[in-house]
């Protein structure tokens, strides 16, 4: 996530000639003098593109189009390839973030999350656009390519709020996708389902996800990237979206390798699809309250509400977007289709961090919920939100075992919802490839937000800036920087070649279910544990009957 400014699209500028424009651009004299080796301005199939040289000598790409703009008739439709265009086009400035609001719910009025697009949301449906982050000197060199997707729910974030530069400096072509979000990237209604050819609805976001894919399958050569080993990975919902397309039939060949990071789809206590009837109900329901109840008009009075009211009617941060299964891009749950076999089975680095939900304790308890918890308040939560099951729960995490009930109520969410999920993952996945499983623990990390009850220790996405840097959170000892020089080898040595081992690490074991062996990255220590499954009482939340 960067949190430097998001622009608006630079006009086109449409030149006669190539010459003209190599002859009129001014470029800093060390990319001058290398250019030959370092070319700003590339061809793709729709068309040339003009990038920047970066401070660090590499290259950046922004704002590339991967499909049409989805609005007018194609709202609620599959993506369809992008026009080409004549003369070089500008690919400088980001595009704007697919329609979102801002996330400024913080009592001061900030942002919640670092990336810029958290700050200003959008309002903007043209949105389908990529940035590709490219090291220097890629001229006759066939580098390994991450395709990253952004977290936020399905409802917020951007792919120009990170920045590849530290990965692309270790020889990896680094993509970052922008996707339609909330309910206009995962909209289910009958009428949409009727008008299309599955007779299904919803998932519009996944199938963007794929159309960049195979934009990057076509185009990547040209920045130097190797089609053949291009690697799909992202945190949080971009985590949870990688896994649905490991089992989805029509994102067989478009990636070879994936990277989970604090995401899953196939366990106990992550989220899953929605049946398309379930999303179906719940587009009724959003459709009725922006005035389009009547099933004949439906699709029409939809694609004719404007955006913002979309953004105002669809449920908010405490509520996200779930893909659904139906459309032909999920046709069956993930557990479905790892039960039949019926998956694309590629090497995985997958895993979470140690104090994952501090980040939700913070905000929506303390700071939006009035926090912090009392024993009592803690119990009456544990209560609320596990039912019949809330006296197990409370046995195995009491409030007097932990520093504050804060704590107690973070414990649990970490691992029911993030911990024991992704060890799950890592023992389904290893029966069919390599598996390289981690746990991101830095007590240091520098927080997004202040958390004046809970401490933040290694929250939910805590690790991206460590791979991805962000301005407004440097780390700030040499022992952070450390980690992170180790973590972005680990990274790129996986998108190479499937293994984040290499000359000068520390030695990674890969996954098996009998050796139970979880790679600790930490300030301090970077090796394998055996402890994760006890630290985290996976036994406790894998028995028949706890959720």
């Amino acid at each position: 996530m960067r949190s430097r400014s998001v622009r608006t699209p630079a006009t086109t500028r449409a030149l006669t000639a190539l010459a003209a424009l190599l002859c009129t651009i001014t470029v800093p004299a060390a990319a001058r003098a290398d250019s030959a080796h370092t070319p700003l301005v590339v061809h793709t199939a729709q068309g040339p593109v003009r990038g920047a040289a970066g401070p660090d000598g590499g290259r950046v790409f922004h704002g590339i189009p991967f499909a049409a703009p989805p609005t007018g008739q194609l709202r609620w439709r599959p993506p369809r390839p992008p026009e080409p265009w004549s003369g070089v086009r500008d690919a400088t400035t980001p595009a704007a973030p697919c329609a979102q609001s801002p996330l400024t719910l913080l009592p001061d009025g900030g942002p919640v999350l670092p990336g810029e697009s958290n700050r200003t949301g959008s309002t903007s449906e043209d949105c389908l656009y990529l940035n590709v982050r490219a090291p220097a000197r890629t001229v006759g060199r066939n580098l390994p390519v991450l395709v990253w997707l952004h977290g936020g729910g399905n409802t917020f974030g951007a792919g120009s709020d990170y920045d590849g530069s530290v990965l692309a400096a270790r020889g990896v072509v680094v993509v970052t996708v922008n996707y339609r979000l909330g309910a206009l990237g995962f909209l289910a209604h009958p009428a949409l389902s009727a008008e299309s050819h599955d007779r299904a609805s919803g998932d519009y976001g996944l199938m963007d996800q794929q159309a960049a894919l195979r934009w990057v399958r076509r185009n990547i050569g040209a920045f130097g990237g190797d089609r053949d080993r291009i690697t799909l990975g992202g945190q949080s919902a971009g985590s949870a979206d990688t896994c649905l397309h490991i089992a989805s039939p029509t994102a067989k060949g478009l990636f070879r390798r994936a990277i989970q990071q604090s995401g899953s789809c196939t366990s106990d206590g992550a989220p899953t699809p929605l049946t398309l009837s379930a999303a179906e109900d719940r587009g009724r329901s959003l459709a009725a309250s922006v005035g389009c109840a009547d099933p004949q008009a439906a699709a029409a009075c939809l694609r004719a509400v404007p955006a913002t009211e979309l953004i105002r009617a669809a449920p908010g941060a405490a509520s996200l977007w779930t893909p659904n299964t139906g459309p032909r891009i999920l046709p069956v749950p993930p557990r479905t289709a790892w039960s039949t076999g019926q998956v694309n089975a590629v090497p995985t680095l997958s895993g979470s961090t140690h104090d994952e939900y501090r980040y939700f304790t913070a905000l929506y308890v303390d700071l939006l919920g009035g926090g912090p918890l009392t024993p009592r308040s803690y119990a009456a939560l544990i209560r609320r939100e596990h039912a019949d099951r809330a006296d197990a729960v409370l046995d195995a995490y009491p409030a007097s075992a932990f520093p504050s009930p804060d704590l107690a109520y973070s414990a649990v969410g970490t691992d029911q919802r993030f911990s024991c999920p992704a060890r799950a993952d890592s023992r389904l996945y290893s029966g069919r490839a390599p598996v390289y499983a981690y746990e991101f623990d830095d007590p240091g990390a520098p927080p997004f937000i202040p958390a004046p009850y809970t401490p933040q220790g290694a929250f939910h996405a805590a690790e991206l800036a460590y791979l991805f840097p962000m301005d407004a959170l440097p780390l700030t000892s040499p022992a952070q920087r450390r980690l992170s020089e180790t973590m972005a080898g680990y990274w790129a040595r996986f998108a190479a070649t499937g293994s984040p081992n290499g000359p000068g690490a520390p030695p990674w074991p890969r996954y098996t279910p009998d050796s139970d062996r979880i790679q600790v990255l930490a300030p301090d220590r970077t090796a394998p544990t055996t402890a994760f499954a006890a630290d985290h009482r996976c036994a406790f939340w894998q028995s028949p009957g706890v959720p």
